[in-house]
């Protein structure tokens, strides 16, 4: 995967790094540790202030180090989150999820029964980077 500039890094905190992925056109997440709901929450609010100023219409996320998605964080995301990323104009989200543990667990929640969220927005889980990129480069070659 490609570096970004640094001008591209919008957060990196010990638990998260987020920047704009020039190579392939998205919002990137890097979960790289537990972040309290007011934390998780604030990010993605701004990753979807990213999507719209930069156009965006893809999101990836990496969860593989994530500890945990709360129940409240899962219901924000499905109930409060989703409705304004499509508004924002997002398209898809891919999820590196983690192989065990309580974020997997939150994350299998939020998409069990549901690989889209209707026609305006997909979101899949992949078990690596590698693979998300390139579904999200595919989805990005097709439009």
């Amino acid at each position: 995967m490609s570096t970004s500039q640094a001008g591209d890094v919008y957060i990196d905190e010990p638990w998260l790094l987020m920047r704009w992925e020039s190579a392939h056109q998205c919002v990137f997440l890097e979960w790289k540790a537990f972040a309290t709901s007011k934390e998780f929450q604030r990010a993605l609010t701004m990753a979807l202030e990213i999507v719209q100023a930069r156009q965006a219409a893809n999101l990836v996320t990496d969860a593989r180090e994530m500890e945990l998605v709360s129940g409240e964080d899962q219901r924000w995301i499905r109930y409060t989150w989703a409705p304004l990323a499509i508004a924002a104009g997002l398209k898809r989200i891919a999820v590196v999820e983690a192989k065990q543990g309580l974020a997997k667990f939150g994350i299998d929640a939020m998409f069990s029964g549901r690989r889209t969220t209707g026609v305006q927005m997909d979101s899949r889980t992949f078990e690596s980077l590698a693979d998300a990129m390139t579904w999200v480069d595919g989805a990005r070659d097709r439009a």
